[in-house]
C-alpha cells in the first residue's frame, strides 16, 4: 500500500459499500414504486446486489487476511474467489426473475410516463455511484482484492444503469416514447446477466489456479533475469490466491558456482521480485545449470504475512 490512509480504507471498504448501497437500493425501490418507473425498480436491484457483495467483502477480507498456517501454506485468499462465484450465481438467478417481469410488462403494452421524481433519483444515483467507483477502484488497486475489484465494476455498472433510467424517463416524458421505461428495465436485466457471467468466469479462473496475466509474467521473468549471476530463467509458474500472487521460478546459474554462491543468487532474485512486483504472497526460487543438471536445489520462500522471507532447507 502506497499511503498510510490506504489501511483505513482497506478496513472500512466493506462497510462503506454496505451502508451506501443499502441506502441507494431502498431509495430507488421506494421512488420507483411510487413514481411508476419499472426501470428504477430494476435499477434498485443493482444496488441490492452490491449490498450482498459488500457483506461478502467484510467476511472475505477478514478470512483472507488470516496468516499462513500448516493447513493453508498458500494462505486463505481463495475464499474471495468462492464468494465472488456465489455472488455471480445469485446475480444470474435474480436477474432471470427481473427479466421475466420486465418482458411481461413490455409485451402487455400498458405504459404511462413515470413521475419526474424518478428522474432526479436516477441523477443522484449516477453521481453517488461514480464517486463510489473511484473510491473502490483505488482500494482494489492498493490491496489487489478480487472482491473489491468486483464491487468497483458494479458501481460503474450501477452508474450506467441509472443513466439509462434517466434517458428512459426523459424519453417517456418529452419524446412520447411511453414504453421506453419498460424497455430500459429489460435492457438492465440483460446487462446484469452479462455482468453475472463475467464475474463467475473470473471466479472460476481464480479457483482453477489460473496464472497471472502475460504482462505480469513477462515482468517477473525480466526482473529475475536482471539479478546478478542469473544466466537464464528455466521455468516460471504463477498462481492467483485471492489478493496475492504465488510464484515458482527456476533460474539457470553457472555450473561452476558453489552451492553457497547459487543460493546467494537465488536470494537476490527473491529480493528483486519482491521489490518490483506488487502483491507477491509466496515466492519459491530454485536454481539449476542452464544445461539442465541440478547440482543442488535451493528453495527460497517469502511469506509476506510473516515477514520478508525465510530460507527453507535445501533439498537434494
Amino acid at each position: 500500500m502506497r499511503y498510510s490512509k490506504c489501511v483505513a480504507c482497506y478496513e472500512s471498504i466493506g462497510w462503506v459499500g454496505l451502508v451506501s448501497n443499502l441506502g441507494l437500493a431502498f431509495l430507488k425501490l421506494f421512488v420507483g414504486i411510487i413514481s411508476g418507473s419499472h426501470a428504477l425498480v430494476a435499477d434498485s436491484l443493482y444496488s441490492a446486489k452490491d449490498v450482498i457483495t459488500s457483506g461478502l467483502i467484510i467476511v472475505g477480507l477478514k478470512v483472507s487476511r488470516k496468516p499462513i498456517d500448516r493447513d493453508h501454506p498458500y494462505g486463505h485468499g481463495k475464499v474471495e474467489f468462492i464468494l465472488s462465484a456465489l455472488v455471480s450465481v445469485l446475480f444470474i438467478g435474480v436477474t432471470g426473475l427481473i427479466f421475466f417481469f420486465a418482458a411481461e410488462s413490455l409485451l402487455e403494452g400498458k405504459h404511462s410516463p413515470p413521475h419526474l421524481i424518478a428522474l432526479w433519483t436516477a441523477i443522484f444515483s449516477i453521481i453517488a455511484n461514480v464517486y463510489l467507483e473511484k473510491y473502490t477502484t483505488c482500494v482494489a488497486v492498493e490491496i489487489n482484492s478480487p472482491m473489491v475489484r468486483t464491487l468497483s465494476r458494479h458501481h460503474m455498472a450501477d452508474a450506467m444503469s441509472s443513466l439509462a433510467v434517466a434517458i428512459g424517463i426523459i424519453g417517456s416524458h418529452y419524446v412520447g416514447l411511453v414504453w421506453l421505461d419498460s424497455a430500459v428495465a429489460l435492457f438492465e436485466t440483460l446487462h446484469l446477466l452479462y455482468l453475472g457471467g463475467e464475474i463467475f468466469w473470473d471466479s472460476y479462473q481464480g479457483l482453477m489456479d489460473s496464472s497471472a496475466p502475460a504482462e505480469t509474467i513477462d515482468r517477473i521473468a525480466g526482473t529475475a533475469k536482471g539479478a546478478d549471476g542469473v544466466q537464464t530463467v528455466e521455468d516460471l509458474r504463477t498462481r492467483r490466491v485471492g489478493q496475492e500472487l504465488c510464484i515458482d521460478i527456476v533460474i539457470g546459474v553457472d555450473p561452476e558456482s558453489s552451492i553457497f554462491e547459487a543460493k546467494a543468487i537465488a536470494n537476490r532474485v527473491e529480493e528483486r521480485v519482491l521489490d518490483e512486483i506488487p502483491h507477491v504472497g509466496v515466492i519459491n526460487v530454485h536454481y539449476t545449470s542452464p544445461a539442465g543438471s541440478v547440482p543442488e536445489l535451493a528453495v527460497v520462500k517469502s511469506e509476506l504475512a510473516g515477514g520478508r522471507g525465510a530460507d527453507a532447507p535445501a533439498a537434494g
